[in-house]
């Protein structure tokens, strides 16, 4: 900071003062984040009644990552030797995914589905954010959570109640470029009979129960469900 106001400014000095000042923010910030979770990894811990079978056998670190840094979590650790199973209590009360907090979690998803390659994803996470996460932890972040989002999609409709006299159903498909080994036997229309993309599918539902001052139908806030995939539907819908 000094250095910024001895010297004459422009605008790559602002910008390497804010990186600074960030940096600076980030150390406090992920100390209390520390303290914080381990107070209740520590009160969940205490509290943890072992289901049967279950076995003590101590406490475990983690070196978990967050969005202000990474910091080290102690927490017990069960495990089941009929099943041959192990549980963190903490980590799954926490919300935890691997060695990820919530938030970060989230933020590589959300990177890693809007980025072209989890490269540009690492990138753009540590440029925007100040997050540093290799793409290969990226990956396997998105992959594992991708896996019990697939499934939670997957599961059956609950029939719920519905007051609305106008529901709208949509579908739409498009190309989506993809990894050579994603396209394994596929074929495309390029000149060698080989494929650069796959389809995927997307549906929307939505209710309405009002028009505007012109009588346009307006679609009902928060109502919107969408439901997407790369499996075609024997029918050829969604």
């Amino acid at each position: 900071m000094a250095r910024f106001q001895a010297a004459a400014p422009n605008g790559l000095a602002v910008q390497q003062l804010e990186f600074l000042v960030r940096t600076a923010i980030f150390k406090p910030a992920n100390q209390l984040v520390a303290f914080l979770l381990q107070a209740a990894a520590d009160q969940i811990d205490a509290a943890y009644q072992p289901k049967p079978g279950q076995h003590r056998k101590g406490r475990q670190s983690l070196q978990l990552e967050g969005i202000f840094g990474s910091f080290l979590l102690q927490r017990d650790y069960y495990y089941h030797p009929g099943k041959k199973q192990g549980h963190y209590p903490s980590d799954a009360a926490l919300g935890l995914e691997g060695a990820c907090t919530p938030a970060l979690a989230k933020l590589i998803c959300l990177e890693g589905a809007d980025q072209a390659s989890y490269q540009q994803a690492e990138n753009h996470l540590r440029d925007t954010g100040g997050i540093h996460v290799d793409a290969r932890q990226i990956q396997r972040v998105v992959q594992r959570v991708g896996t019990a989002a697939q499934a939670w999609q997957s599961r059956p409709a609950q029939p719920g109640c519905c007051d609305a006299s106008v529901l709208y159903v949509s579908a739409d498909a498009t190309g989506v470029p993809m990894r050579k080994e994603e396209l394994v036997g596929r074929a495309g229309k390029q000149p060698d009979g080989t494929a650069k993309t796959r389809s995927a599918y997307l549906g929307c539902v939505f209710t309405q129960h009002q028009v505007d001052e012109k009588g346009h139908p307006v679609r009902d806030y928060e109502s919107t469900t969408y439901v997407s995939n790369l499996v075609r539907h024997a029918a050829g819908r969604v």
